[in-house]
């Protein structure tokens, strides 16, 4: 027989203890706590002052009195704070009600209880005056109301300070959320953007494959195969940073064009003119790239005459200029060139996500028959960053 087996309830984890602290102040407590204990400190530590310019007996009894009336004020303002969170998703007129009539009878409490301990000539640590009965009939009236009409607009001037602060607070807490959601969908933005560019060359390098095995150069179609793999696998594996050196970005498209070089050895030639001072600007990995293949599609491959790739980079004051220039002239993909303007869009949508209007993508015929796309950057500072 197989020994039964006893199924017993699983037991629930126990749950967390809220210290009776937390439970005192469960909202916005380092702003209440704060702003509670400094406010009635402070006035603590003013009308203790008196005893500096002014006679007065039995000083220690009243310091003790003080204390207590301090500790009083204290609970009367946590009164008002709980009175407050709890209207605090009603709206601004449930805290505005909260700051006037319900502020109004803690300030008339308080008033009473300073005249009870203030008003008895009590020696150090005897409160027994306390538990004496009350005769209000005794009281004076027109002072407790002058004390009153004081205590009800410290209270009420805290009050608007608890709210002032904890509205900041929110502000502050939405808007860092709000920055982390705008981080992380310009990040989706700029990896979507990097991606796109994968199919994009992708595409470009399998024609130049193609068009070596057309022509039976199985040699070099096989050499360019393996100098294909090794350049995505540094460019688009290896080199995913998001941010890389012009000196860097210049290395990745030379070695593009030694491997295009294989295809149009004839006909595709190219120079390199960067400023020494731009090399250690950092710029977008694989921004030129699309301005590269451009280049050649339109430029070299569309002529059967030697076709000349001009790569430069200079420092202009505080903005970098980076062009790739070609002979022929540009169109645009509306003039039937046979594009679909995939690169630039994206050069123009990857600018806008780091940059915002700081940068820009520029595109122009010069007099000498040359074809020119300029892309200016501003100073690394200037990325969008989150604060």
């Amino acid at each position: 027989m197989k020994p039964e087996t006893t199924i017993r309830p699983a037991q629930k984890a126990p749950a967390g203890k809220v210290s009776l602290f937390n439970r005192l102040f469960p909202v916005n407590r380092d702003i209440a706590i704060k702003s509670i204990f400094g406010i009635w400190g402070a006035y603590f530590l003013f009308v203790t002052s008196r005893f500096l310019y002014m006679t007065q007996g039995n000083v220690e009894a009243l310091f003790v009195q003080r204390i207590l009336m301090t500790s009083i004020c204290i609970a009367f303002t946590w009164m008002l704070y709980r009175l407050l969170i709890a209207v605090r998703s009603s709206g601004i007129g449930a805290a505005i009600f909260m700051l006037s009539l319900p502020t109004i009878i803690l300030a008339n409490y308080i008033a009473i209880l300073d005249h009870i301990v203030f008003n008895h000539e009590a020696e150090l640590f005897d409160f027994t005056y306390l538990f004496e009965p009350i005769d209000f009939m005794s009281f004076d009236w027109p002072y407790i109301l002058d004390e009153a009409f004081t205590r009800y607009f410290i209270l009420a001037g805290w009050g608007a300070l608890y709210l002032a602060l904890s509205h900041s607070q929110d502000v502050q807490r939405m808007t860092a959320h709000s920055r982390q959601l705008e981080r992380v969908n310009r990040e989706s933005e700029l990896r979507a953007l990097r991606y796109q560019l994968n199919p994009h060359f992708v595409f470009n390098a399998l024609n130049s494959v193609s068009s070596l095995i057309i022509d039976r150069r199985n040699e070099q179609a096989e050499k360019l195969v393996d100098d294909l793999a090794d350049y995505m696998r540094a460019v688009l594996t290896g080199g995913a940073e998001d941010m890389i050196t012009v000196e860097q970005e210049i290395e990745q498209q030379v070695r593009y064009l030694e491997i295009e070089r294989m295809r149009f050895p004839e006909r595709l030639l190219y120079s390199v003119d960067i400023d020494p001072a731009a090399n250690d600007w950092r710029i977008p990995a694989l921004i030129i790239q699309p301005l590269i293949e451009n280049a050649i599609k339109f430029g070299v491959s569309g002529t059967d005459n030697p076709m000349n790739v001009i790569i430069s980079a200079q420092i202009q004051g505080d903005r970098l200029r980076i062009s790739v220039a070609n002979d022929g002239r540009i169109k645009m993909p509306d003039e039937g060139n046979g594009g679909t303007g995939t690169g630039l869009s994206n050069i123009q949508n990857r600018l806008r996500a780091l940059y915002g209007q700081n940068a820009s993508l520029l595109l122009a015929n010069s007099k000498d028959g040359m074809a020119i796309a300029t892309i200016v950057l501003p100073d690394p500072s200037l990325i969008f960053e989150d604060i």
